[in-house]
């Protein structure tokens, strides 16, 4: 098979009605077959996935999730929103696409966005791009029935306020009024979020910038989420452009931050907050989302994956995957992460072990002892392995002798400092490629990709653990 080259980068906006139905099941076969492809992680059948979009549980108690996905190839090309929804975060249905770059103002792609559910409507709110210019547009539109309907420009880009960076609209409703934050980067090419004001949930204004205080975000914002909860404002976003101040922050491309703080006053533009912290600590963590279900649950969904980065699964036609649904909980001024209980169901059968064990699956969950010192390595014969550590007060996540490097500009390591020193209880996921540590209670996580071939054993030293093998997810057409 001749696959597409997209070095020439025109290719990249190739629709998906221009190849054909067997170059798609060539490369989703090409995709399926990989080692590397995950068993209990929402991936795409082919090509590249990036950000989660339009979280939400309708009324029958399905919970739908869209992501961002470039159909024809493992590239950033022509964005299509996806659909999938389930029940039960095991059995998932695939209802194909649900927005497709054909309107004027989305004809070069349909980017970041959400869902809001508003007395029993649901909205989507989303970014369209248009031209060789790439100029943005706020779109709106609303589920009826299973079908989209027309889709309407509610805010356009304003070239007085910010550059062509604009985006990821989300939107809130409180005491009858509708709020949008946008982020962007502003004329002096600092990050900044736009807030706008509606009287319905199509129609809004434009108030001003949120003013953060006196912390700067490089120049860029994206993919800016908020809700409220017992009188406080939750505020998590995705600078581009911030510097590290040390070892053990924003390491990657891009990262994302997160405050607990006073709740938006939109009179003022004012969000009051002490500080705001790093989401997560890995290698592979962007744009996540977070929706409230009906039991009142916060649940959170990343991209499991960064830009600017080639991966080695490009070469089997796919890209990236979403995290595993996560339940986010505040504790004082701190936001913490902990996997769905309902992936519990994934459990296959458990072991008690101790030192050295030899795995049969590649696709587990982990829980183990939190001591004050200890080591995790999963390793192939061949001497290449994975290592989580925790000493002297800090955490350790090296992926530097694995079978393939990848992203090397922003290092091998990952560090985070120990903010729980009692002994507690670890969290471990593992599928294939991909990892997702939650220490602390949930307020360290680590999440990253990892390529060690042929792993077939991990070996725990200073710490004991229940291993479980988990089954895979189950996909239907809809």
């Amino acid at each position: 098979m001749h696959y597409i080259d997209f070095s020439n980068r025109q290719n990249r906006n190739v629709r998906l009605t221009d190849v054909s139905d067997d170059y798609l099941n060539a490369i989703r076969e090409q995709a399926k077959n990989d080692p590397y492809y995950p068993g209990y992680h929402i991936a795409p059948e082919h090509g590249l996935l990036n950000d989660p979009n339009g979280l939400y549980q309708d009324e029958e108690g399905v919970y739908h999730l869209f992501y961002q996905w470039f159909p024809i190839g493992p590239v950033h090309g022509l964005k299509y929103w996806y659909h999938v929804s389930t029940e039960d975060f095991i059995h998932y249905h695939d209802h194909g696409c649900m927005i497709s770059p054909d309107h004027p103002d989305d004809h070069e792609g349909c980017y970041t966005g959400m869902a809001l559910k508003d007395q029993g409507d649901v909205h989507l709110y989303y970014t369209g791009i248009k031209g060789e210019d790439k100029i943005p547009t706020t779109l709106h539109a609303q589920i009826k029935d299973g079908e989209l309907t027309p889709k309407q420009a509610i805010a356009r880009w304003d070239p007085t306020v910010s550059t062509l960076n604009y985006r990821d609209p989300f939107v809130y409703e409180k005491d009858g009024s509708y709020y949008m934050l946008v982020g962007a980067e502003d004329l002096e090419h600092k990050g900044i979020i736009m807030l706008y004001k509606g009287v319905s949930p199509s129609e809004f204004t434009y108030l001003g910038n949120l003013i953060l205080l006196d912390h700067h975000f490089g120049y860029m914002i994206e993919c800016p989420n908020y809700y409220e909860e017992d009188g406080m404002g939750i505020l998590i976003f995705s600078p581009q452009g911030i510097e590290s101040p040390n070892r053990y922050d924003y390491r990657n491309v891009f990262s994302v931050v997160y405050a607990v703080g006073s709740m938006i006053n939109p009179d003022t533009l004012q969000y009051d907050q002490d500080t705001f912290y790093e989401l997560d600590k890995g290698f592979d963590f962007y744009a996540p989302q977070v929706f409230r279900d009906r039991h009142g649950r916060r649940i959170l969904y990343g991209w499991l994956g960064n830009s600017k980065s080639p991966y080695p699964t490009d070469g089997n036609q796919w890209a990236h995957m979403l995290t595993i649904p996560r339940e986010v909980t505040v504790e004082g001024d701190r936001l913490k992460q902990w996997p769905l209980k309902e992936l519990h169901q994934l459990r296959e059968e458990s072991i008690r072990i101790e030192g050295e064990h030899f795995l049969q699956t590649r696709s587990l969950e982990l829980r183990f002892r939190v001591s004050s010192s200890f080591q995790i390595t999963l390793s192939n014969g061949r001497g290449e392995s994975l290592t989580f550590q925790s000493s002297d007060g800090e955490y350790t996540l090296d992926r530097s002798k694995t079978t393939i490097l990848y992203n090397e500009r922003y290092g091998q390591v990952r560090y985070s400092k120990r903010l729980n020193p009692e002994e507690h209880e670890g969290c471990l996921y593992l599928d294939r490629s991909s990892i997702e540590l939650f220490l602390d209670g949930g307020l360290t996580v680590f999440t990253g990709r990892f390529f060690l071939e042929d792993f077939d054993r991990i070996d725990l030293s200073g710490t004991v653990g229940t291993l479980y093998s988990l089954n895979e997810i189950c996909t239907e057409k809809a």
